[in-house]
């Protein structure tokens, strides 16, 4: 009840901020049309490797920017940086709850809130522009949402293992970095990676940065096995096994910064 109440509160401070997110959503839904532009003129005729045409590739690009505001578009190390710095870390650390959990809790709530006034209100626009996708198999609209949240999961993780490397290094922001632009590069964003070159193109889909955009969307799209969500479920294991350790060591670390 107490992580429920956490994403409670987190939604509701978020959503008095739900009209000037709603007028920013237009910025972001401009930048998947001009990806959309681009994939069009690229695949005008053609055909690229794979099932991918013009008009699905315009469907990948839709469903990429409503998920990245749910996986990849989270607060840097989920904050826990900004506590670290002004010593705030030290009463979440003696509150009666597990500290990673209740970090990942508020976190939880602004995704919810994204899900709600960011994901749906592009999807809305884009669907207007390009048209909307309808899965054909019933199965899809269970796999999707599965294969969503376990992608939301391991965003929070990854952004969590940042975020906690704060009690060795202070400043996140070279790993933040980082991070991103492992997601955006190898997660699929401006193309699948199943049609990145080379070797790369082979092991980028069985990192979890894959897990954050290309297999939720698509799942969605219907172009994935159900095998898949076992990827991200083993993702999700480790990264987690791997969080839970890293709290543990930080207590031991904890020093204050700040008066």
């Amino acid at each position: 009840m107490v992580y429920w109440l956490m994403v409670c509160k987190s939604y509701l401070r978020n959503i008095q901020y739900r009209l000037s997110h709603l007028v920013n959503n237009v910025a972001s839904s401009i930048f998947g049309l001009v990806f959309i532009a681009i994939w069009t003129g690229v695949l005008q005729g053609k055909q690229a490797p794979g099932p991918y045409d013009a008009a699905l590739m315009a469907h990948y690009i839709m469903f990429v920017q409503c998920v990245l505001w749910v996986t990849t578009f989270l607060s840097p190390g989920l904050n826990v940086q900004v506590a670290v710095r002004s010593g705030a870390v030290s009463l979440d650390l003696m509150r009666p709850v597990h500290y990673m959990w209740f970090v990942m809790s508020q976190e939880s709530g602004r995704l919810l809130y994204n899900a709600c006034y960011r994901s749906l209100p592009i999807g809305l626009i884009l669907g207007l522009a390009v048209g909307f996708f309808v899965p054909a198999q019933w199965e899809t609209y269970v796999l999707f949402p599965l294969s969503l949240l376990l992608g939301m999961y391991c965003g929070l993780l990854l952004f969590y293992l940042v975020g906690i490397t704060a009690f060795w290094t202070t400043e996140i922001r070279w790993l933040h970095l980082i991070l991103v632009s492992l997601i955006f590069g190898l997660g699929g964003q401006m193309i699948p990676v199943d049609l990145l070159p080379g070797a790369l193109g082979t092991i980028a889909p069985y990192l979890p940065f894959a897990c954050l955009i290309y297999y939720p969307v698509m799942t969605a799209l219907e172009l994935m096995p159900f095998s898949a969500l076992f990827v991200q479920v083993g993702w999700a294991l480790v990264l987690t096994a791997l969080a839970l350790l890293l709290t543990r060591l930080a207590r031991k670390k904890l020093e204050i910064q700040g008066g």
